[in-house]
């Protein structure tokens, strides 16, 4: 179904990873809707031209003390951190990140995985068919691609790692593009189109901090209205 933030909308949250592809297009939708965003960064070279409903806080995610000041008054954390399999910053990030949110009363996480990645239950779309295979052979030569986005869900399902008394949604998009806004089509079962828009994907983030609509699912997330069915 299509989303955006005139339905529901946060008014003030906290964003890391914002430099990134996908980060980019939350900080962007943020800032165009009227969204205060707290911008966490260790590059804050890379934010010279925000608006002023946007802060920048400098910080290492292990920073847990750093990481309360930057969250108090805020409703939730929208993450657009990486999978690098080698840096492996879920892993080493996370569990900091949720242990300064509940310090400080914030138990919204907004998240985002991969979307070949699975949930418990869910069967293999025509794009998971296709693409697990050769993630299986990679495995075998020690390529995890998925290892990191499969450590957050695990966690979060779990209530692992911190991630106990988190209330969370994992978005899981396949290929951003940077097209104009239209709103996210979102589909809990099933795969929609394969491009997705950064700023649509930045606005569902959004939307679901204010509501519980999609709360601990991983949604699919592409563009554009969902084609009619016959």
């Amino acid at each position: 179904m299509p989303h955006n933030t005139n339905v529901a909308k946060p008014t003030k949250v906290v964003i890391i990873g914002a430099s990134g592809t996908y980060g980019e297009g939350i900080l962007a939708r943020a800032e165009e809707i009227g969204v205060e965003a707290v911008v966490v960064t260790r590059s804050p070279h890379k934010f010279q031209d925000v608006k002023p409903t946007t802060t920048i806080v400098e910080a290492q995610l292990d920073e847990e003390e750093k990481l309360r000041g930057a969250l108090a008054g805020c409703e939730g954390v929208i993450s657009a951190l990486g999978d690098d399999r080698r840096k492996r910053p879920k892993t080493h990030n996370l569990p900091h990140v949720w242990n300064a949110m509940k310090a400080v009363g914030v138990t919204k996480y907004i998240g985002m995985g991969s979307g070949a990645m699975m949930m418990p239950g869910e069967k293999r779309g025509a794009f998971q068919r296709a693409v697990h295979p050769l993630l299986s052979v990679l495995k075998f030569f020690g390529i995890d691609f998925l290892e990191q986005n499969e450590w957050e869900r695990d966690s979060l399902l779990k209530g692992e790692h911190g991630a106990e008394g988190i209330t969370w949604v994992l978005t899981r998009p396949v290929r951003p593009t940077k097209t104009p806004f239209v709103g996210a089509s979102v589909h809990k079962n099933r795969r929609g189109r394969i491009n997705c828009s950064i700023y649509d994907h930045g606005d569902f983030c959004l939307y679901c901090v204010a509501s519980s609509e999609w709360g601990k699912l991983a949604p699919h997330v592409s563009s554009g209205q969902q084609p009619k069915r016959r």
